[in-house]
């Protein structure tokens, strides 16, 4: 079920404010430690290998412009983009919000703060797989990617921390075991740049600066027989505060955004994970799990919004080994989830459809409701070997939610061909489906009547392992998207459009074990959306046709490690305004928009450079990072701005902290 309300009114809202850039920023006796950097990945989590990425946590922890957070480079991977310059990726065509995350298994909410800084702490995080299309039956409803992320096990040997600070914050860990059957981790942290510079101001727009905090914890009870107990609980919140000044440019195009807006976000997560060996090697997860989120959002004067949903799942998956080379996996999940909402606001129904969207003569709405929403699902997939080296995955997977009545059963196919031991070919198909947002299926402000999203996948893809440590790998995509939200006068919304997205990517890696390694990536692509109501057709917002990325890591001695980041893309379509058309009625200039994203932003291109330096100290290590961004200062453009009568634009240029540096002491 995908029925997850959060704040998608008040972004939608405050989309409108797109001069503002909302960032978080200014915002043994003794014995030798070891790292708690990460557990080296020894085996692939799953057997699966169509349309799949791996990559640690320790590399894209390191890598060059991420300040150490490991989702932060998760855009330096092929078919991978950021959304306005974020960390949120977008993935082969598809929206930062037509993804879905999981972690440990299990299904997460949203695991960005403000900013698109991710709520893990990075010495958890054990690695990420990357599915960008035709995934497994068991994954959730998503028309776009799946973001499974791992996170280790507490160390067992003995007890062990760490202290982090940067330039953006500061956490720390503790962990270690209980007895020689449990062990434990715990995670904290907080932003700090709030408590030293409370707000800054520009052209009549004041912003304190917002405040993130996270935790992480694990505590694991090894039952005996290779079973085990897991207790796992994450939580994050985030606190920020702007006002709009009646004078500021924003406020005279959108009189009712002037005012103070106020976003106040947390989430929780607490999950009870029991993992048994059955028969014949039969595996069995069998998990309980509870989420809760709450939003509450004033923005400016068009109105408040509070959100709030408090869900029950239970989630059982069973693994059966039938022969040798042919396993079956069986899973189901069961949701329950009360929704509260209590919204006073402007209802402004903007879509990518649909530019010429003005918050401040929309009408006001309100809508305090409270109810519950029910989904169940349930999936199998069959791997078999039908010859000596090719293997046939065929699943489907069955689900239904009650709010819109809806039930989808959906085949996935693929198939994994060892032409020789280092070469694999691989191709896969899928359907999926997705919940639209919670503001398009609302009451009153949205159309509780909308179908779900649908796309179809293809992929083919080839790897080739060159020698022990350099590999490549090629892959071509085509997804086809339907039943698409388009805002609609009298219904508010209905599924009125369609879109595509195809491309053509190559990564070149050389894995960790000489002086240098890294990787080169490069994505040929091409994503356009269709308003089938009026026949217009254009580019998807975060079309990029070219998207290269060089990534390197060099070990200068035992104590020194340099490392870089080099991008580049073509640049995004946007939608120009070519003066104006009129007033609105109460005398403001209406704009003129041109053709949807008929305009082309200048090609982007920047270089990160890190250099890292690891010392070893009597009873504890020191790592420290000094990281330049954007080092030779390439002015990108990220948008443009024009005044309130439409006459002049200037270009919108992304915020990068020039530098940022970091100290870990780990014991």
């Amino acid at each position: 079920m995908r029925f997850t309300l959060i704040f998608l009114f008040a972004f939608s809202l405050a989309a409108q404010a797109e001069e503002i850039a909302v960032t978080p920023t200014p915002l043994d006796n003794k014995k030798t430690p070891e790292s708690l950097s990460e557990i080296n990945v020894v085996s692939e989590r799953s057997p699966d290998r169509i349309s799949k990425s791996v990559i640690s946590g320790k590399q894209l922890k390191k890598l060059a412009g991420s300040s150490g957070d490991p989702l932060g480079g998760l855009q330096a991977l092929p078919g991978v983009v950021s959304a306005g310059g974020l960390s949120v990726p977008a993935v082969r065509g598809s929206g930062p919000g037509d993804n879905a995350y999981y972690v440990d298994n299990l299904p997460s909410g949203n695991i960005f703060h403000f900013g698109g800084i991710s709520v893990f702490n990075a010495d958890l995080i054990k690695d990420f797989n990357l599915y960008s299309a035709a995934f497994a039956p068991h994954y959730t409803d998503v028309t776009g990617a799946i973001i499974d992320v791992a996170l280790r096990d507490p160390r067992t040997d003995r007890f062990g921390g760490k202290v982090n600070v940067n330039l953006l914050g500061a956490d720390a860990l503790i962990e270690g075991p209980i007895n020689e059957d449990q062990s434990f981790y715990f995670a904290a942290r907080r932003s700090y740049i709030d408590l030293f510079l409370k707000q800054v101001e520009q052209e009549g727009v004041t912003v304190q600066i917002p405040n993130y905090a996270d935790y992480q914890g694990k505590y694991i009870i090894k039952t005996g027989n290779g079973s085990k107990l897991t207790f796992l609980m994450q939580g994050a919140s985030d606190t920020l505060r702007l006002k709009i000044g009646g004078n500021a440019d924003i406020a005279k195009k959108e009189p009712i955004l002037a005012g103070n807006f106020a976003f106040d976000n947390k989430n929780s997560m607490q999950a009870l994970i029991f993992d048994s060996v059955l028969f014949d090697s039969a595996f069995n997860k069998l998990a309980l799990e509870h989420m809760k989120f709450d939003f509450n959002n004033t923005i400016g004067g068009a109105g408040n919004l509070y959100l709030a949903q408090d869900s029950w799942m239970v989630r059982e998956s069973l693994l059966l080994p039938l022969e040798e080379g042919h396993e079956v996996a069986l899973s189901a999940n069961y949701e329950r989830a009360l929704v509260k909402i209590d919204a006073n606001l402007k209802n402004a129904t903007c879509t990518q459809f649909n530019p010429a969207c003005d918050t401040t003569s929309a009408a006001q709405a309100q809508l305090k409701d409270q109810f519950y929403s029910n989904g169940w699902d349930a999936s199998a997939q069959d791997r078999k070997r039908v010859a000596s080296s090719v293997t046939l995955v065929t699943g489907v997977r069955y689900s239904y939610e009650d709010y819109l009545r809806k039930a989808y059963t959906e085949p996935r196919l693929g198939v994994e061909w060892e032409t020789t031991p280092d070469t694999l070919l691989t191709a896969g198909w899928g359907k999926h489906n997705q919940m639209p947002t919670g503001q398009q299926v609302a009451k009153t402000f949205g159309n509780p009547q909308l179908s779900h999203l649908r796309a179809d996948h293809v992929v083919l893809g080839v790897s080739h392992k060159l020698d022990a440590l350099w590999s490549w790998k090629s892959e071509t995509y085509y997804k086809k998207f339907d039943h698409l939200i388009v805002d609609e006068p009298l219904l508010n919304y209905v599924n009125g459009a369609s879109g595509k997205a195809y491309g053509l990517e190559f990564l070149l890696k050389k894995n960790p074990g000489e002086q240098l390694s890294g990787w080169f990536a490069l994505s040929l692509s091409k994503s356009l959306r269709r308003n089938d109501l009026t026949g217009e057709s254009f580019r998807f917002e975060l079309d990029q046709p070219v998207n290269a990325t060089l990534v390197t890591t060099y070990l200068l001695d035992e104590e020194w490690t340099l490392g870089a980041k080099w991008n580049a893309h073509s640049g995004t379509p946007y939608t120009p305004i070519n003066g104006t058309s009129g007033t609105f009625a109460d005398g403001r200039p209406k704009p003129n928009y041109a053709g949807i994203n008929s305009a082309t932003l200048p090609f982007y291109h920047r270089l990160d450079v890190r250099l890292e330096r690891a010392l070893q100290m009597d009873g504890y290590t020191l790592e420290m990072y000094f990281e330049w961004n954007n080092l030779y200062q390439q002015k990108n453009v990220d948008g443009y701005s024009y005044d309130p009568t439409y006459t002049e634009k200037k270009p919108v240029y992304p915020f990068v902290l020039p530098i940022s540096f970091g100290v870990q002491a780990n014991f």
